[in-house]
C-alpha cells in the first residue's frame, strides 16, 4: 500500500499516519520525501488496513494498493532510484559501477595479480569469490573457506577497493563478515533459496542478487523482496529488512547453445522501469566467451544498466574456473569505454519518449 500525502503537507501529519498504521495494524512504514510531497509505503500484508480510516487522516491525499508481488523492490512502492552508499562509492541512480576480478580465487598469486589488473583497469569493486557452486562436483569449487577469505582480505588490502564474494552456505556468513567482505553476492543457483535470502534480510550489508538462470522478471524481483521485506513466514513484519539490494542480470537458460545464456537486452530498461534498485549486468556469464564480452558489455550499458560485473583474470589460459570468458588487458578499455557510453546516454529515459534534456554531445 502507498499513501500519498497532499502536496505541502507537514512531516507531523505524515508521522501521525505512520503511527496510526503501526499502532492499529502492527506494520512498518517507509516515508519517501519528494519535491513538495511525501509518500508513505506500508511494509507487510496491508490487506488488513481499513483504507477509509487512513484516508480520513489530515494531510492524506489518496491511498493506493499495490498488486505487484515484489512490493519492496517495486518502483510503484519507491518511485525514486535507490542509491547505496559504500564508503565513497555510490551505487545506483545515475552512477555507473564496475565490478571485476577473477571468477574464483585459485591461489594467492593468481588472486592478487588479478586484483591488481582489475584495479588498474579502473573497476570500483573487486570480485573475490572463495566458494563456487559448480555444475559438476569434479569441477574446481574453491579453496578451503578460511584460506580463501584470508586471500580475499589480502586483495582488499592490496587494491584499497571494496570486495564482493558469493555466499553459498549460511554456515559461512559469520566468517564472511569477519573477513570484511563489503558486498555479499547471491549467485544464480541460489537466487530463490529463501532461507539464504531471509538471513540476508537481517543484515545491512549490500547484497548483489544475480538473476536466476530460469527466473522470469517477477520471480527475480520477488527474490529481492525477500531480502528487503523483513517479513516472517506468516507475513508479519519482524524487522526492517535489508534495503541494500543490487540486481545483476546474466540471462536465462534457453534453447540457444551458441552462447552460455540468453541475455535479452530489453530486460535492462524494463527492470529499470519496474524497480528502483541498482541494476548491473554480467557480460561474462551471459556470453560465456571472452571474444563476446566487450561488445555485450557496451550493449548492456547503452540499454541502461547502472553497471557491469565481469571476469578479469591475470592468466585465463591457466584458470581453473571459467577462463574462456575472462578478459585481461582488454579490461581497461572495457571500463573506460563503458563510462564514455554511460556519460553519453544516461540522460535518455528508460521509457521511449521519457528522456530528460540531452547532452550537447548527443545533439551535435
Amino acid at each position: 500500500m502507498i499513501i500519498h500525502m497532499v502536496e505541502g503537507s507537514s512531516e507531523i501529519e505524515a508521522d501521525r499516519v505512520v503511527e496510526r498504521i503501526k499502532s492499529d495494524y502492527g506494520l512498518f512504514c517507509e516515508s519517501i520525501v519528494g519535491t513538495g510531497s511525501i509518500v508513505i509505503g506500508v511494509k507487510g500484508i496491508a490487506g488488513v488496513i481499513d483504507e477509509g480510516r487512513i484516508s480520513e487522516l489530515p494531510g492524506v491525499d489518496r491511498v493506493i494498493r499495490i498488486t505487484e508481488k515484489f512490493k519492496d523492490a517495486s518502483r510503484s512502492f519507491h518511485p525514486e532510484d535507490t542509491i547505496i552508499d559504500l564508503g565513497d562509492l555510490k551505487i545506483g541512480g545515475k552512477n555507473l559501477t564496475i565490478v571485476g576480478g577473477p571468477c574464483a580465487i585459485e591461489s594467492e598469486k593468481q588472486a592478487i595479480d588479478s586484483a591488481r589488473l582489475a584495479r588498474d583497469a579502473g573497476v570500483d569493486v573487486i570480485r573475490t569469490f572463495v566458494d563456487k557452486s559448480r555444475t559438476s562436483p569434479y569441477d574446481y569449487r574453491g579453496l578451503e573457506i578460511e584460506k580463501g577469505l584470508e586471500i580475499a582480505a589480502a586483495m582488499r588490502k592490496e587494491t584499497g577497493l571494496p570486495i564482493v564474494s558469493e555466499l553459498i552456505d549460511l554456515r559461512h556468513l559469520e566468517a564472511f563478515l569477519k573477513a570484511g567482505v563489503d558486498i555479499i553476492q547471491v549467485g544464480a543457483r541460489s537466487a530463490q533459496y529463501s532461507p539464504l535470502l531471509e538471513e540476508l534480510s537481517l543484515l545491512n550489508v549490500p547484497v548483489i542478487l544475480k538473476h536466476g538462470m530460469g527466473n522470469d522478471l517477477n520471480e527475480w524481483l520477488c527474490s529481492a523482496a525477500y531480502i528487503m521485506s523483513g517479513l516472517d513466514r506468516l507475513g508479519r513484519p519482524s524487522h526492517r529488512g535489508n534495503p541494500n539490494v543490487i540486481l545483476c542480470y546474466r540471462g536465462i537458460r534457453a534453447f540457444e547453445s551458441a552462447t552460455r545464456f540468453s541475455a535479452d537486452i530489453s530486460m535492462i530498461p524494463l527492470v529499470r522501469m519496474k524497480s528502483h534498485l541498482p541494476l548491473l549486468a554480467d557480460p561474462s556469464h551471459s556470453s560465456g566467451d571472452k571474444k563476446l564480452v566487450e561488445r555485450v558489455a557496451y550493449g548492456f550499458v547503452a540499454a541502461g544498466a547502472g553497471g557491469l560485473e565481469f571476469d578479469i583474470h591475470s592468466n585465463p589460459e591457466e584458470a581453473l574456473c571459467d577462463g574462456s570468458q575472462a578478459v585481461t588487458d582488454e579490461a581497461e578499455r572495457i571500463v573506460s569505454t563503458s563510462r564514455e557510453i554511460h556519460a553519453l546516454l544516461h540522460n535518455y529515459g528508460m521509457e521511449t519518449g521519457k528522456s530528460t534534456e540531452l547532452t550537447s554531445s548527443i545533439s551535435s
